[in-house]
């Protein structure tokens, strides 16, 4: 086992890059190498382009204007960059809230999980809370839930909530918040940021100026910030919908988007589209760090978000074939590991996934087939995905039995309980094998969920499922009576 190349099932590959993108950003950049990203065609030429894809495919609300203007937009270096910019402002927000208001309330996110771990770590890092909602079976939002946890915490009076964060398509459960989803939960942060200017209007009445004026002035509210950054890559009809098509949300909405997820990571290429204020302070607080997107990054993003036909060609084209690659690799790994029956699968497809078990692992077809009706006892994917690249595997029905410590040993000192997440992965180091900490989405340590990705080729899955299956084979299965079923989905 120590011999075999490591399998990281961690973070994935978009499985293509988007060549015909890069190509032109590199071709065309050669031109603009002497801009920034608030000068000349760079700026505003390419930006109107842009920002027609972002109207036309969400059908942007902006109050009293026809579109998305300049001043709604901003170029980023990517989702993180946007993101950690937009905590430092609303964190600023809180600070100045507390003072005027002579209050110690803490800023807090709302973050629905499981969600992508790296969003966690940068508000705890700056000292901002992260308040978790959990999401329901099939990844989405119940609204009454969301209701119930404001109420709380407006009882509470300890938080200041500076914002709702949400991944759409959802990271990592594959879900699509649609329009209906995404105007019932928008209605809940109407009535809640009605409800906090009330509040905000009857301590101004007890104020003197200035700073009567300055709390007036003060956005009190609680901002959404839209990371849409697996937009594109949703499969069949399902579409994604932001907060943005709701007008009553455009003054507390930030939509962030990039390149990365379908191809273009290397590139760090990103747009944030929305409320004017938070698009200006973002772009000052850039330009007075002198930090500025690469025209390069730039460029990449016209093919990326299209309106000429020429790009609208180019996207259409590398989507088709990264979805359709996507869709059939997530069926694989669940075929794998819950059972091919379990699907619902058309016959070419199953045929081909029967064709790549057989010639992976140099079996015959009726082996191959075996393999795929029989899935892996004590694992289960939980996942559906409408998007994406990712599963969730649940080992919980492994929590409790014995498990090796070492493959090598047979002694009785190296045998332990498998009782959460940290014995989980040692074990799977152990094989050579790398997920995604479940904790780190949201999930307890003790839940023993991780995320495992399935953009990769069908070879590395089939490959992936074999070293999971010999996984429980070899440290936990030989030292029960009996190996457990599969937790029920």
């Amino acid at each position: 086992m120590k011999n075999r190349q490591r399998i990281d099932a961690s973070i994935g590959d978009p499985a293509f890059p988007f060549m015909a993108a890069a190509q032109y950003a590199m071709e065309k950049s050669l031109s603009t190498l002497h801009q920034y990203d608030n000068y000349g065609s760079v700026a505003h030429n390419m930006a109107r382009e842009i920002m027609d894809f972002f109207d036309r495919e969400l059908d942007i609300k902006r109050p009293n204007w026809s579109g998305v203007g300049l001043d709604s937009y901003a170029y980023t270096n990517g989702i993180t960059e946007s993101y950690d910019g937009l905590l430092e402002i609303f964190k600023d927000e809180t600070a100045k809230y507390n003072t005027l208001t002579k209050q110690n309330l803490k800023p807090a996110i709302i973050m629905p999980v499981p969600t992508y771990g790296i969003f966690f770590a940068q508000p705890e890092k700056m000292g901002i809370e992260v308040i978790k909602l959990q999401r329901e079976a099939d990844g989405s939002v119940d609204p009454q839930k969301l209701l119930e946890l404001l109420r709380a915490e407006d009882q509470k009076g300890e938080h200041h909530l500076i914002a709702y964060y949400d991944s759409n398509p959802n990271n990592p459960t594959g879900h699509v918040r649609n329009a209906a989803e995404t105007e019932a939960l928008a209605d809940i942060f109407i009535r809640y940021n009605n409800h906090m200017a009330n509040k905000k209007e009857r301590l101004c009445a007890k104020m003197k100026n200035p700073d009567y004026s300055k709390l007036r002035d003060l956005n009190s509210g609680m901002k959404v910030i839209d990371d849409m950054v697996y937009m594109g890559l949703e499969y069949g009809d399902h579409k994604a919908s932001s907060f943005l098509s709701v007008k009553e949300m455009y003054d507390n909405t930030l939509l962030l988007a990039g390149g990365s997820k379908i191809g273009l990571t290397g590139l760090c290429a990103g747009v944030m589209i929305g409320a004017e204020p938070y698009i200006y302070k973002f772009k000052k607080n850039r330009a007075l760090r002198q930090y500025f997107p690469s025209v390069v990054n730039m460029h990449a993003l016209t093919p990326t978000f299209p309106t000429e036909p020429e790009h609208l060609k180019m996207r259409s084209e590398h989507l088709h074939k990264l979805n359709a690659a996507h869709l059939y690799s997530g069926n694989l790994l669940k075929a794998l590991i819950n059972g091919i029956d379990e699907l619902e699968l058309n016959k070419d497809t199953r045929a081909q996934m029967v064709e790549d078990v057989a010639t992976t692992l140099k079996t015959s077809r009726k082996k191959a087939l075996d393999a795929l009706k029989g899935g892996i006892d004590g694992v289960k994917v939980i996942t559906s995905p409408q998007a994406g690249f990712f599963h969730l595997l649940d080992y919980s029905a492994l929590k409790g039995l014995h498990v090796k410590k070492d493959e090598h040993r047979d002694d009785w000192r190296y045998v332990g309980q498998l009782k959460d997440e940290w014995d989980l992965q040692e074990m799977n180091r152990d094989m050579g094998l790398a997920f995604c900490s479940g904790n780190g989405c949201g999930y307890e340590l003790d839940d023993m969920v991780v995320r495992t990705t399935f953009a990769m080729p069908p070879t590395d899955i089939i490959h992936l499922a074999q070293r999971i299956r010999e996984s429980i084979n070899i440290f936990i299965k030989p030292l029960q009576h009996n190996c457990p079923p599969s937790p029920k989905t």
